[in-house]
């Protein structure tokens, strides 16, 4: 009784909206509407859409898990067409047992472990190789990186970019630093403290996502420290407060309206398709390293 509770509560915005809309409607399933990423992908979603007669209805699940599955659920028994979903666990997908229902789903930015679903998400892995690299030609060696929960397919891409571009330099597994958080602004700021608590201190810092970026940069506010000249930063992802940062940030910008675009004309696609002629498709996309002032040298 408690499930159907909640699922009768949670939806009730959505359901009205549903009703009032055409039948030939989309869902998007996200977890935070201020992050960049997230808001750049809606509104490029959205006009992709409607260019094609469907509307978007948009749910924010705030990244709880719990959230996640209802959306999904809702979104599904109130037949949308289809859904774009960006993932809050690694196993609300599966939980579901989607595949094997007639509603296509798309997912944007992670994929579930199981890789049952369309995906189209950007190649962290060369993506995080990149921007290590380049703090490694400018001679770091103790480099810090900060991240979010291991269980999303973005962490997991984004360490192990990290790692091969250490071991590309010679360096082992004891040069690794690896904080594990959430992809918030608090957790960018503790684990920045933690980091600048360790000794030898590390002389660079890789922000793995722009929510954490913020939080690192007032904990080294905090701190007194400078970049490059105390500490270089990268970042990955390039939201416009990046380039007005003092110094700008060296980053990984990913090509956020391709990518929209792409989950936009897949999701079409497969809403046309009859079930059993989808075969799940994964679009990697590449960035592009962006270097700035905020890296140089370590003294």
């Amino acid at each position: 009784m408690r499930a159907a509770r909640e699922l009768d509560y949670r939806p009730n915005a959505l359901a009205r909206a549903l009703r009032l809309q055409a039948t030939r409607t989309i869902g998007l399933i996200i977890p935070d509407i201020r992050n960049d990423f997230y808001a750049h992908s809606a509104t490029v979603l959205q006009g992709a859409l409607e260019e094609n007669g469907y509307r978007l209805i948009l749910c924010i699940s705030g990244g709880d898990a719990a959230h996640d599955r209802s959306y999904l659920r809702a979104l599904v028994e109130h037949r949308v067409d289809g859904v774009v979903h960006v993932p809050s666990s690694p196993t609300s997908t599966r939980d579901l047992a989607l595949p094997d229902a007639v509603t296509p789903l798309v997912e944007l930015l992670r994929h579930s472990p199981e890789m049952r679903f369309d995906a189209v998400v950007s190649d962290d892995r060369e993506g995080a190789r990149a921007l290590t690299r380049h703090l490694l030609e400018l001679g770091h060696r103790r480099i810090a990186m900060l991240t979010g929960p291991a269980a999303y397919s973005t962490t997991r891409y984004r360490v192990d970019g990290y790692r091969d571009a250490l071991r590309e330099a010679g360096l082992d597994a004891e040069s690794e630093v690896v904080e594990y958080g959430s992809y918030a602004p608090a957790s960018g700021y503790a684990m920045t403290c933690e980091v600048l608590a360790r000794e030898p201190r590390p002389t660079a810092i890789f922000a793995s996502g722009s929510p954490l970026t913020g939080g690192m940069l007032r904990a080294l506010a905090g701190h007194g420290l400078r970049m490059p000249h105390d500490v270089s930063v990268v970042a990955y992802e390039d939201p416009e407060w990046y380039a007005v940062s003092t110094p700008p940030l060296t980053c990984y910008a990913l090509p956020l309206h391709e990518m929209g675009r792409v989950a936009a004309e897949l999701i079409v696609r497969r809403a046309q398709q009859p079930a059993g002629e989808r075969v799940p498709e994964i679009r990697r996309f590449s960035g592009t390293l962006v270097v700035r002032g905020s890296t140089g040298a370590p003294r």
